[in-house]
């Protein structure tokens, strides 16, 4: 009785230990803008938290191919914590520092002011997995524009047609057609959605006004400013009930305007 109550115990402890290092979903954050002129790549921290709940890894994106490789991976941030005997975060970063220390900032630029705008498009819904069909994947695609005309679309997901997709936009030392915006998004629909960061390439822009925007991308989700965009989907069919809703509206108007005037004739 003796041994099968400490096997009990043993197995518990186990099990809720497996159970807490284990994480399923979580939030994707990235942050810490910089360019390396010798490769013409933009390199960034990315924070996971969801899978195994990985240290903060080193990435770098291409701005020919707007492809995106892993410089410091997780294995090398946990190797490192391991190594120390701690799990302070800041050691990771200070070895990612390091890589990047002779790099240039990017410049956060105001999207307003360089009248640039995004459409958000639904695409369609698809599963997460064929194991779990209760969960899936909204995908969008995103249409950049400037001053009125289309200079780029690129795929985008989500969790469903009424989340928010929040942008900003940075501009990059030595280039005046080419910015790289981030996006701030529901994009890891687990457990309700968490949010899922990542960046872009967009090129085909002119008249840049690149006068520095004073805000600080953290490792948390980017917050909304006066150089930001939200945007909501736009689907056809919603554009053409708000010009039905308009054109409804307005016929209302011009009847209740001739129903007074002619009330107050006759009066």
């Amino acid at each position: 009785m003796n041994k099968l109550l400490i096997f009990l115990l043993t197995f518990g402890i186990l099990f809720m230990t497996n159970s807490a290092l284990a994480t399923v979903g979580g939030p994707t954050y990235i942050h810490t803008f910089k360019y390396n002129p010798l490769n013409e790549s933009v390199y960034y921290t990315l924070h996971s938290e969801s899978g195994r709940g990985c240290p903060p890894e080193l990435l770098k994106m291409s701005l020919n191919s707007g492809k995106s490789t892993i410089v410091f991976s997780c294995d090398q941030g946990e190797k490192l914590l391991e190594g120390s005997g701690s799990y302070d975060p800041y050691l990771v970063n200070a070895a990612i520092d390091k890589i990047t220390a002779n790099f240039k900032n990017l410049i956060p630029i105001n999207l307003k002011s360089n009248k640039i705008s995004v459409d958000i498009s639904f695409v369609n819904y698809t599963n997460f997995s064929p194991e779990i069909s209760e969960i899936k994947n909204a995908n969008f695609i995103a249409s950049v524009y400037q001053d009125g005309k289309k200079i780029v679309d690129f795929p985008v997901s989500g969790c469903n047609l009424e989340q928010p997709f929040v942008f900003a936009g940075y501009a990059i030392p030595g280039f005046d057609k080419k910015i790289v915006l981030l996006l701030s998004a529901k994009g890891d629909c687990w457990e309700g959605g968490y949010i899922y960061e990542s960046l872009h390439v967009v090129g085909g822009v002119s008249n840049l006004d690149k006068k520095y925007l004073n805000f600080y991308k953290s490792d948390s989700a980017l917050v909304p400013n006066e150089g930001t965009l939200v945007v909501f989907e736009s689907s056809p069919e919603t554009s053409n009930n708000f010009i039905l809703y308009t054109i409804f509206g307005s016929i209302l108007a011009l009847g209740l305007g001739y129903f007074l005037g002619r009330k107050k004739a006759r009066s």
